[in-house]
Parts: C-alpha cells; sequence; structure tokens
C-alpha cells in the first residue's frame, strides 16, 4: 500500500476520471441511455410490436420516427443479416445520433434516411412492414406520410402504429392531444382508412408504464381503396368509434359507461333485450340500426353496441 497527500490524491482521481471519460469515448458508451432502454425493455413489449408487424428472418421493414434507434437496433437483430432496416426521421440531429449508432453497434444491415414532413423517401412496394412508436402525433403532414406509407408497402405489408393517451384526455380534440405529444386510436384509425388502409387489429390498451399507457393499430393497404380525400369527415370522426373493426377493453368500457361519455346500444332481438340488458342500453335491433344512423350522430358520443 502507499500514501499521498491530498494533491497527490486530487491529482489521482482527476487522472482517473480522465480515463473513465476517455474510454466511454471509445466504446461510445451512454450509461443513462443504455438504463433508460433496459427499462423500456421492460414495458414496451418489443416481441409483440414486432410480432404485430410480422417480424422474421429476411424481412424488409422501416422504423419511421427512429429517435435514438431503440427500436432500429433490435429490429436489425431480428431480421438478421439477410434482412434490411431503413430506420426514418426527420430531425437532423436524431439522423446524426442514428448514424452513429449504427457504426458503433456496427449494424450493417441498417440504412439511416432522413425523409421529410410529407414524405419518408421509402421506395414504392419496398416493405414487408413498418412501425411507428410514439412519433406519429409530431407529424404534421401526417395524411400525405400515411399515404406514401401505403405505396412503400409490399401487398399485404403491415403498418404498425403505437401511440400513448390519457384516460383524461380522451375525449379531447386531437390538436389539444397532440400539443402534448398524445393521440386517441380512434383519430388514427379514422386518418388510416381515409389513407388507403384497412385495420386489421386495434389493442387498447396494449403497453403500459407508470407513466403512460399505448394502444396499437395494425394496418394493411386496402389496394381496393380510391384515391384517399383531403379533408375528414367530422361525421365519420365521431362516429369512428362504433366501427366494427374497434373493439373496447371491458375496463374501459365500465368507466366510460359510469361517467356517461358513451352511448350503448343493444343490437340483439326484442326478446333478448327484454329478458335482459344493460341498464341505460338502448335498444336497436341490427337490421334496423341503419335507419337510426343520425339519431345516433346527432348524440355525438362514442357509440357501443354489444350482441351478447
Amino acid at each position: 500500500m502507499f500514501r499521498c497527500n491530498r494533491s497527490e490524491r486530487r491529482i489521482a482521481i482527476g487522472v482517473l476520471a480522465t480515463l473513465i471519460s476517455a474510454a466511454g469515448a471509445r466504446t461510445g458508451a451512454q450509461p443513462s441511455s443504455a438504463r433508460q432502454e433496459t427499462a423500456r425493455d421492460a414495458w414496451q413489449k418489443v416481441p409483440e410490436i414486432f410480432s404485430a408487424m410480422g417480424v422474421e428472418q429476411g424481412a424488409v421493414v422501416a422504423d419511421v420516427g427512429a429517435g435514438d434507434g431503440f427500436l432500429t437496433a433490435r429490429l436489425a437483430r431480428a431480421v438478421g443479416s439477410g434482412g434490411r432496416v431503413f430506420a426514418v426521421d426527420v430531425d437532423a440531429q436524431a439522423i446524426e445520433r442514428l448514424r452513429r449508432r449504427v457504426q458503433h453497434d456496427v449494424l450493417t444491415n441498417v440504412t439511416v434516411v432522413k425523409g421529410d414532413a410529407n414524405d419518408p423517401h421509402l421506395a414504392r412496394a419496398l416493405l414487408d412492414a413498418a412501425v411507428i412508436v410514439n412519433a406519429y402525433h409530431e407529424m404534421a403532414d401526417y395524411r400525405a406520410m400515411l399515404q406514401e406509407l401505403r405505396a412503400a408497402l409490399k401487398p399485404g405489408g403491415r403498418l404498425v402504429i403505437v401511440e400513448p393517451i390519457s384516460e383524461t384526455r380522451l375525449q379531447d380534440a386531437r390538436e389539444e392531444q397532440t400539443k402534448v405529444h398524445e393521440i386517441a386510436a380512434r383519430f388514427v384509425e379514422h386518418e388510416a382508412r381515409e389513407a388507403g388502409f384497412r385495420i386489421q387489429r386495434l389493442q387498447d390498451p396494449f403497453a403500459t408504464n407508470r407513466y403512460l399507457t399505448e394502444w396499437l393499430i395494425v394496418a394493411v393497404p386496402d389496394r381496393d381503396a380510391t384515391t384517399p380525400s383531403a379533408t375528414p369527415s367530422p361525421a365519420a370522426d365521431a362516429m369512428s368509434e362504433a366501427s366494427p373493426d374497434l373493439r373496447i377493453a371491458f375496463d374501459r368500457f365500465r368507466r366510460r359507461r359510469a361517467e356517461g361519455s358513451v352511448v350503448v346500444v343493444d343490437v340483439r332481438s326484442e326478446e333478448e333485450y327484454l329478458a335482459g340488458h344493460i341498464p341505460g342500453a338502448v335498444w336497436i335491433e341490427l337490421s334496423d340500426l341503419g335507419a337510426h344512423i343520425e339519431q345516433l350522430r346527432a348524440l355525438r358520443k362514442p357509440i357501443v353496441t354489444y350482441c351478447s
């Protein structure tokens, strides 16, 4: 053992700190980011997202709004050396971070792409799948972006969107939600349909942590769809939660019903309705539902139907 005076100790500590800093710079290590990603792995349900995308070895996929590359790095491993990942972002600083990560992690199957607000700059019929996680709400020109992504997908390709929404903001206007970096599934479902997608699956809630709840949508190009209209229909948007493709979790339905923010419609036969129904439910037999659409729209609330 050796001893040193205070001055020598300060010098030694300074040299040690410099060595540690230099080692971190050489390896590209960012301990805080690594810890954050480890924590995110615990709740983000990445395997379920990849399953929804249909990711497999050799697939060609895009991470749109890739940010720091959390999903990009994991997609690179999932598609393997025979696959390709396009990491797309519009932010110049994010693009630089992505490039550094690709180089540091030796992600040889990743291509970093600088996109624009209305175009991810991906070739037509290129992708087996695309994913947008916690970035769709930031897309100001979302209509053009959705149309470009539809064109970039192969027939049968999938677009998976995962976004957060707070229960207290569910009924807020779209612009109010996006101001706080959230968006409800009902808006995105409607916008995807307008862009020529068919909703294959909606899971709400999908993933949760201590701060937020996220939903997941799987959309596939509808090759028979007409050219998307530029202006959304407010009436159609108001009715989007009544879509037959949309399911509401029981706990959420119970809360929404208790607060009176939904209209419950029993579409069974009159005999079944009289034998027992959800208290407060409106009875409209399924065969007559079309005749009551305007009446239901006038209520200006999401419609929840049940038949069993």
